[in-house]
Parts: C-alpha cells; sequence; structure tokens
C-alpha cells in the first residue's frame, strides 16, 4: 500500500488531527436549525436515522451499507445534488432520494430556510459585468458567507460566480448548488485556516506541519516532544467556538470536537497498516 511508503524520520512520528464532522456543524452553525445542534450536541446518529426511513425499517435493523448510502445522501444534499443526481451517482430509484430530502427537510426544516434564504440573497446581487464564456456575455452574482457584521448584519465575505440560465425564461439566477455549497466550504476552510495560524504561537520547532488535506492536520513530531505537543495542538484546535466569537462574534450552539492517531507511517496514522 503506498501509505507505507510516508515514513516519519528516525527519532519523530507522524501525528494526524482531524475534525469530527465539520461541515455537517459548520451547516448547524449556519442554519441554526434546532434539531440538527441537539442531535450534533447528542450524539444522535443521524445517518443511521435517516437510513430507516428511506429504507422503511427500524434503526435497530438499518445495515452498515445502507447507513453508508443514507450518510452519502446527507453529503450531496449538503453540497447541493438535487434526488435525479443523487439516484444517478448511487444507482438507486429517483423516488429513494426523494423521500430522502423530504425526510431530511421534514427533520431539519431550519436548513431549507437558511439554504433559501442565501439563494434570495445571492439573486439581488445579480449583474453584468462582461465576464464570457465562449462568445457570450454571461451575469455574475455574490454568494454570501456565513460570517455577518454584528452591527449591520450584512456579510463579511462573498464568493463571486457565473449565474445559470433558465430554460424557461433565459433569465439569469444565482446557482441553488452553489449557493447551498460555497458558504459552508468556505466557512470550513476559513476555521481550519484560524485555527492553523493561531498553532504558529507554539513556536515549537519539534513539531513541523507536514500537510493539510480539507479538514485534518498532519504533522510530523520529533518522539521527545509527543507526550507534551499532542495535547497542546489539540487544545488549540478544539478552540474554534471562542475564536469564532472573538474575530466574528458569532457565538457557536455546537462544539468543534479534534480526534487524532499516530504512527509511524501514514498507513498507522490512517489504521490501515
Amino acid at each position: 500500500m503506498i501509505l507505507d511508503h510516508f515514513v516519519s524520520p528516525e527519532g519523530a512520528t507522524l501525528v494526524e488531527f482531524d475534525y469530527a464532522q465539520l461541515e455537517i456543524r459548520v451547516l448547524a452553525l449556519a442554519s441554526r436549525d434546532r434539531q440538527l445542534v441537539y442531535d450534533i450536541n447528542n450524539g444522535v446518529d443521524m445517518h443511521t436515522y435517516f437510513a430507516s426511513k428511506i429504507y422503511r425499517k427500524p434503526e435497530a435493523e438499518v445495515s452498515g451499507e445502507e447507513r453508508r448510502v443514507a450518510k452519502g445522501f446527507s453529503f450531496q444534499l449538503q453540497y447541493g445534488a438535487a434526488a435525479k443526481g443523487i439516484a444517478s451517482f448511487w444507482d438507486v430509484p429517483e423516488q429513494m432520494a426523494k423521500d430522502f430530502i423530504e425526510s431530511y427537510y421534514d427533520r431539519y426544516p431550519g436548513v431549507k430556510d437558511w439554504q433559501d434564504s442565501v439563494q434570495k440573497e445571492a439573486e439581488t446581487t445579480i449583474d453584468q459585468r462582461g465576464d464570457r464564456v465562449g462568445d457570450e456575455s454571461v451575469h455574475s452574482c455574490y454568494i454570501p458567507s456565513i460570517w455577518k457584521d454584528p452591527e449591520t448584519g450584512e456579510s463579511i465575505t462573498r464568493y463571486r460566480t457565473l449565474c445559470n440560465i433558465s430554460n424557461y425564461s433565459g433569465k439569469p439566477y444565482a446557482p441553488p448548488t452553489k449557493c447551498k455549497n460555497y458558504p459552508i466550504q468556505g466557512a470550513a476552510s476559513d476555521i481550519v485556516t484560524m485555527m492553523l495560524t493561531r498553532l504558529t504561537r507554539l513556536h515549537d520547532p519539534r513539531v513541523r506541519l507536514v500537510n493539510s488535506v480539507h479538514d485534518s492536520l498532519l504533522f510530523e513530531i520529533d518522539d521527545e516532544a509527543l507526550e507534551q505537543s499532542i495535547p497542546k495542538i489539540h487544545s488549540q484546535l478544539e478552540q474554534v467556538p471562542e475564536v469564532i466569537q472573538k474575530v466574528f462574534s458569532v457565538t457557536s450552539p455546537i462544539p468543534f470536537p479534534v480526534d487524532y492517531d499516530s504512527g509511524k507511517t501514514l498507513a498507522k496514522v490512517k489504521n490501515k497498516a
């Protein structure tokens, strides 16, 4: 396995820190959906719950594969996929995907309300600035981030993107997939970047950042510093609520826990050795 060939130097260990359910937690932070916040804070297995709905069976009878499918449905819906796209990807009847989407929004209506509000806000920013696709001039719009100015309520940052064009009216509209996806992905990236910046305060040459991928950070730590450094890094990374309160004046209704694993090879770290 290729992971076996990523080996720590002699006298050091690879340690990976990984944010648990980062994007789902950002979605709860953005939407403030009460049920989603409750489910996260109380350890509810939402994937098993939705699997029981789409397969029409008690949660206790849901198989691992059925849970995996429901988990995939959930993430694709969060990324902006519609029933047709979800059904095509998983090679299941479209009605199954529609039933899932209905049950998802029934349980988390605040998520739908938030997604609709982002779409509406983006629609108000449609303009034409000379962007071109081929030989045609196209419209663009600005999708708001989840970070707001505490005094004005205006978005601190926005994501500029090209508009979709209606097949019926020919009018431009904000792309629904990007309206659902960009604010969540963008905020997750902001959080990881902010927390990584805070780690530079440790100023320890025995701790070296090797790589970062999405919501995980891979370090190379000298063995003599492991016992001291791992708790420090772990503690720093879990201070997301305190940091976003300080930077954005946002009170988080949920924690941002971090898992970590270590090993002399990346295969060991990933528990695939």
